[in-house]
């Protein structure tokens, strides 16, 4: 159950490992892409990172040419309150911004930079330069009239970049109405203006709305839009048959042109500061407890209406937590894995046994130099198998049981480079299918869901080509394993868009093949069966026992389990009237939700 916590670029136990792709190459691709960039001096550093992120893969080859003289366009008839306060947000402190400029354009392997061009050089000498690069598409940070001129010297044509993606100060002001209108996610949609057809949508992702601050609303986005581009990139060199070619073309952040409204810059400082002041006053939110819940209800979960009507709590004891439960029957024993966390330790995966007159911890089941969460416990051809999220030591690995269920073995590395959260195996029709949602470039862990295919459990996975295959911080993270209701195939994913785990989102999988994948969104469960909750992120069943984790304070009325350890030292044990009395204690302290 990790959150938004920092991870470093190396695995934790130093080795260094490659990193398994992300992206297929396009089916049928005779050659790779041929880009050129058309650019100043100055560049945005997203634009830079899209540079070393082109060099990472085979389809695509870019060349830069850059041309003397030229700056970036600027964001023109901005309110004056606007852009005071766009002012006053570059002033806070603590944050990086994906609009720094670069003091010119760095070099990187697989990247070319052709000798500079002069800005006033005439038409005939720049298509001739143009020429011999060879471009199946050009982009430009220049004058607008270079586009329309060089439309038809590349297949694609020649897109320019708009201003507001490239003012170094008044970009992104578009991502000024989610905060203004209280939406709780943010949506960043790369749109294609061409003279012949509507706008079109070429990339979209939505994360969570930054209440509190636009600078960081605007830093998250636009470290998006390097991954945003190349995925761009990737449908060209796929040959989009949708995608008009040898136009011009403006590629912009969709929403750009909608008005905020009148005193737009006022209402989003006042905004701002009501935002901050309940999050200070929310801070005590932040070391509310997650709980085990047992589901209780007399039929088993609707994911297309869900419920919770009547439960049972599991409860760590005092200073510990256990989350993220994967539950497991084996020969009558009911088994639940959970993440533990200890005082001032990292997390480990714990096991507990549930019985008629409570829960038993086994033990540890697995514990490593970095922090492990979310196992995903399954039997597979009479073994035992796990993986967990290792995503500070970069890798996804399998684990078998070597004497169930307390000792395991390491035995493959399904994924490695990569900062994976909360992986989720599922086989059908004949291939293992591996979900994760994946930050790239130092973006949220919330919104971005990739899927990697294999033959065999073991590997290897390779990059589905839908990658990503959900973009939307709102559904996109894993909540527990795949399971079947009725004739229907259900993936459970969180709802991180008004805090973290708010929410669990139910998805009908409609198909899922080696070459394609689509889901639709079914349903919601929150944590609204008692006022004392405020989230809840992971779902599993296993052997007609359900069991969900939430966060905040037992409700009132609700029995609590007795715990035990394998000693039988009992961990915890409360009547119902102590906990009627300790939750009304705590549900009286607790504040709003994190900003």
């Amino acid at each position: 159950m990790s959150q938004q916590r920092p991870v470093s670029d190396k695995p934790a136990d130093g080795a260094a490992a490659p990193a398994t792709r992300l992206y297929a190459t396009p089916p049928g691709l005779a050659q790779p892409l041929r880009v050129t960039l058309l650019v100043p001096e100055w560049i945005p550093s997203w634009l830079s990172r899209f540079l070393e992120l082109a060099a990472e893969v085979s389809w695509i080859r870019v060349s830069v040419l850059p041309v003397a003289d030229w700056s970036l366009p600027t964001v023109k008839n901005l309110p004056l309150d606007l852009r005071g306060f766009l002012a006053i947000e570059r002033l806070r402190p603590g944050h990086t911004d994906g609009m720094a400029s670069a003091v010119s354009f760095p070099v990187h392997p697989g990247v070319s930079i052709a000798p500079e061009v002069s800005a006033d050089a005439d038409a005939k000498q720049l298509r001739e330069r143009i020429h011999k690069l060879r471009p199946d598409l050009i982009v430009s940070l220049g004058p607008p009239a270079w586009t329309s001129l060089l439309a038809d010297d590349a297949e694609w044509g020649c897109w320019s970049l708009d201003a507001g993606l490239l003012d170094e100060d008044l970009a992104g002001t578009a991502l000024l109405a989610p905060m203004l209108n209280r939406e709780s996610a943010t949506e960043i949609q790369l749109e294609l203006m061409t003279p012949s057809l509507a706008p079109m949508s070429l990339a979209t992702s939505w994360g969570a709305t930054s209440h509190g601050s636009f600078a960081r609303q605007r830093e998250q986005v636009f470290l998006k839009l390097p991954l945003l581009l190349l995925r761009i990139m990737r449908q060209l060199a796929a040959d989009d048959p949708l995608i008009p070619r040898r136009q011009p073309g403006e590629l912009r952040q969709a929403g750009v042109r909608e008005p905020l409204g009148m005193a737009a810059g006022a209402r989003a400082l006042w905004g701002t500061v009501c935002t901050t002041l309940r999050w200070q006053l929310a801070k005590r939110r932040r070391l509310m407890p997650w709980l085990l819940v047992l589901r209780q209800d007399s039929t088993p979960l609707d994911p297309a209406a869900p419920a919770v009507r009547s439960s049972t709590i599991v409860q760590a004891p005092k200073d510990y937590y256990w989350a993220d439960p994967c539950m497991v029957e084996r020969d009558g024993r009911k088994l639940i894995f959970v993440e533990e966390m200890q005082p001032s330790k990292k997390g480990a995966i714990a096991c507990l046994e549930l019985q008629p007159d409570g829960a038993t911890r086994l033990g540890l089941a697995l514990e490593e130099a970095s922090h492990l969460s979310y196992p995903q416990v399954f039997a597979w051809e009479g073994e035992w198998y796990m993986t967990v999220e290792s995503s500070q030591a970069r890798r996804v690995t399998l684990y078998k049981a070597a004497e169930f269920p307390l000792g395991w073995r390491r035995v493959a590395d399904l994924v490695t480079g990569r900062v994976c959260v909360d992986p989720t195996l599922h086989f059908h029709e004949g291939h293992w299918y591996l979900f994760a949602t994946i930050a790239e470039n130092g973006n949220s862990t919330w919104d971005e869901l990739f899927l990697f295919v294999a033959d065999r459990l073991e590997g290897p996975f390779h990059p589905h080509p839908a990658n990503p295959i959900i973009s939307d911080v709102r559904r996109a993270r894993p909540a527990g394993r795949l399971f079947r209701h009725g004739d229907k195939l259900i993936r459970p994913a969180q709802d991180c868009a008004a805090h973290y785990g708010s929410a669990i989102a139910f998805n009908q999988v409609l198909e899922l093949s080696p070459s394609h994948y689509r889901e639709q969104p079914i349903s919601r469960l929150g944590p609204d069966w008692a006022d004392s909750l405020i989230a809840c992120h992971t779902y599993s069943a296993a052997g007609g026992t359900e069991v969900l984790d939430a966060r905040g304070y037992p409700p009132a009325g609700t029995p609590l389990l007795r715990t035990f350890d394998a000693s039988s030292e009992v961990l915890g044990a409360t009547s119902r009237a102590q906990a009627q009395t300790r939750t009304g204690q705590q549900s009286r302290s607790k504040g709003s939700v994190d900003a």
